[in-house]
C-alpha cells in the first residue's frame, strides 16, 4: 500500500449533501442563514396581508352582488311594534258587553236616528272584504262605485261636512281653506254644507279671519258656518253626559279632536273630515247609503286597523252611542294616543260582532288615504319637491288613481307646502281653483246653485230622506 493515494471524492455519507446546505454564510453574528430566515418571514407576512386583503375585497364584492340580487328578486316587509301583553289582553282582546240601551228598539225609536235610511237596501258595496295591498286593486275597486247617485238610492236629504280647528295651536292658513273650498265648491251645492267647529277661545278669532270672511261672503251662512264646540252640551243624553273626561285635551288636539268627532256626529249626523285632508271633487253622495269609518292603510295593523280621519254616521246612530259608552266605561285614554280614535273604533267593531250585531262599514284605505301603502302602488308623496315629469303612461295612471278616490289624507305636515309642479297642485288644487271661480261667476250672475255642472252631477237621482 506504500505510495498509494486514496481519493474521497466519490465517497458520500448518508443524509449529507456533497454541495452543502445551499445557504450563503450569514454576515450577522456568524449564524448561517439568519438574514434569509428574517427576510422570508417578512415576505410571508406581506404575502398573507396581500392575500387577506384580496379575500376581503372578493367577499365584499360577493356581498354587494348578493344583496343586489336579493333586493331585485325579493320584497322585504319589516315592521316592528312593541305592545304590552297585559294591555293587549285587557284593552284589545277583551270584548265586554255592549250598552244595554244603545241598540234597544225603544231607545232607537225615541231618538232622531233615521231607521228607514239606515235599514234601506244598499246599491253600493263599500267593503272590499280583503286588504287590497297589491298593484292598483284598491283604486280599481274604487272605480266600480258609481260616479253619481243611481235612481232608487236612498240617501240623506242633506249632508253636513264637519271639521275641527284649534287656532290656539296653529293659525289658520290657505292650506285649511283649500279643504273648505274643495268641499263647498266641488260637492253638491243643494245637498251639502260645512260646519267648522272650534274651541271657545278661538271662535271669534276664526269668524273674523279674513280667510273665512271671504268664504262666508261667497258661500253664504246656509252652506258655511263657524261654531263653538260645547262638549258638555253635545254629550247630553249620551253615556258621556256629565263625565269629567269631556274636559280632556292635549297639545296635539288628538284626544279632544277624537272626542269631538263622535259627539258632533252623534248630535248632527253627517261626514267628519279632518283638516289635514284635501277632497278630489268626486261626488261623495254615492257613499251615503252606509255608515262607515276607514281602513288605516293597506297593511291592516293588527291592533290599529281603522281610522276616523273621515267617517260617516247618521244623527243619534247607535254605533256612536256604543262608542260613547266605551269612552265612559273603559279605562281613560292615554295622552298622545289614538285610544279614542283608531283603538276605539276597533274595540266597538269587535264588540258589535261578538254580540251578533252587523257592524258599520270600513272603506278601503285608498278611498281617502291612498298615500298609506307601499312605494310601488301608493299615491306619491304629496309634498315631494321634485318635478313630477312622468314617463309615458305614468302620468295617466296617476290621474286615473286620483280621479277614482274621494280624498287625500295629508297626515298633518303643516309646515310643508305643495310644490308648484307637484301632482296635488296639478291634479287637485287646479280643479278646486277652477270650481271656486265658476261658483263665484254663477253667484254673481244670479244663476242656479248647480250651474257649473260639476256640483250638480247626478242631481235628481236617488231618493233623499
Amino acid at each position: 500500500m506504500q505510495g498509494t493515494t486514496v481519493s474521497l471524492a466519490g465517497f458520500r455519507l448518508p443524509f449529507v449533501s456533497p454541495h452543502g446546505n445551499g445557504r450563503k454564510p450569514s454576515t450577522l453574528l456568524g449564524w448561517p442563514g439568519e438574514s434569509t430566515k428574517t427576510d422570508r418571514r417578512r415576505r410571508n407576512r406581506g404575502l398573507f396581508r396581500l392575500t387577506a386583503l384580496r379575500l376581503i375585497k372578493i367577499v365584499a364584492a360577493l356581498i354587494v352582488l348578493g344583496g343586489a340580487y336579493f333586493w331585485w328578486s325579493y320584497e322585504v316587509h319589516i315592521e316592528i311594534q312593541l305592545f304590552n301583553r297585559n294591555w293587549i289582553a285587557k284593552t284589545v282582546l277583551a270584548t265586554p258587553p255592549l250598552s244595554s240601551t244603545c241598540f234597544d228598539p225603544s231607545t232607537v225609536a225615541r231618538s232622531s236616528y233615521n231607521t228607514s235610511l239606515a235599514n234601506a237596501p244598499a246599491f253600493v258595496e263599500l267593503h272590499a272584504g280583503i286588504q287590497l295591498p297589491l298593484g292598483d286593486d284598491c283604486f280599481d275597486f274604487a272605480s266600480t262605485i258609481p260616479r253619481a247617485p243611481l235612481p232608487g238610492m236612498v240617501l240623506p236629504a242633506h249632508t253636513i261636512f264637519h271639521a275641527y280647528w284649534r287656532a290656539d295651536l296653529l293659525p289658520l292658513s290657505q292650506r285649511q281653506v283649500s279643504l273648505l273650498h274643495s268641499l263647498l265648491a266641488m260637492q253638491d251645492r243643494e245637498a251639502t254644507s260645512v260646519i267648522l267647529w272650534t274651541n271657545s277661545d278661538t271662535t271669534t278669532h276664526l269668524r273674523d279671519s279674513p280667510l273665512l270672511v271671504e268664504l262666508h261672503r261667497l258661500y253664504g251662512p246656509d252652506r258655511f258656518s263657524v261654531r263653538e264646540i260645547s262638549k258638555h252640551s253635545l254629550a247630553k243624553g249620551t253615556p258621556m253626559e256629565g263625565s269629567g273626561l269631556l274636559d280632556m285635551a292635549d297639545r296635539r288636539a288628538w284626544l279632544d279632536g277624537d272626542l269631538v268627532r263622535v259627539l258632533v256626529l252623534w248630535a248632527k249626523g253627517g261626514i267628519w273630515v279632518d283638516m289635514d285632508t284635501i277632497m278630489t271633487g268626486r261626488d261623495i253622495r254615492v257613499l251615503g247609503e252606509s255608515e262607515w269609518v276607514t281602513q288605516w292603510d293597506c297593511y291592516d295593523k293588527v291592533y290599529q286597523p281603522l281610522n276616523g280621519a273621515m267617517m260617516h254616521f247618521h244623527q243619534n246612530s247607535p254605533f256612536l252611542c256604543e262608542m260613547l259608552h266605551a269612552m265612559a266605561h273603559d279605562a281613560p285614554p292615554r295622552k298622545g294616543t289614538t285610544d279614542w280614535g283608531s283603538m276605539l273604533y276597533h274595540k266597538v267593531w269587535r264588540r258589535l260582532v261578538a254580540n251578533g250585531i252587523t257592524p258599520f262599514k270600513i272603506l278601503p284605505y285608498c278611498f281617502t288615504d291612498g298615500v298609506s301603502c307601499r312605494l310601488d302602488n301608493r299615491l306619491p308623496d304629496p309634498f315631494a319637491s321634485r318635478d313630477y315629469s312622468w314617463g309615458k303612461g305614468r302620468g295617466a295612471a296617476l290621474r286615473r288613481k286620483v280621479n277614482n278616490v274621494w280624498a287625500v289624507h295629508l297626515h298633518n305636515q303643516w309646515d310643508r307646502q305643495f310644490p308648484k309642479k307637484g301632482w296635488v297642485r296639478t291634479l287637485i288644487l287646479e280643479k278646486v281653483t277652477a270650481a271656486v271661480k265658476q261658483y263665484r261667476v254663477a253667484k254673481n250672475a244670479g244663476e242656479s246653485a248647480g250651474a257649473d255642472g260639476k256640483g250638480g252631477e247626478g242631481r235628481g237621482n236617488g231618493r233623499r230622506q
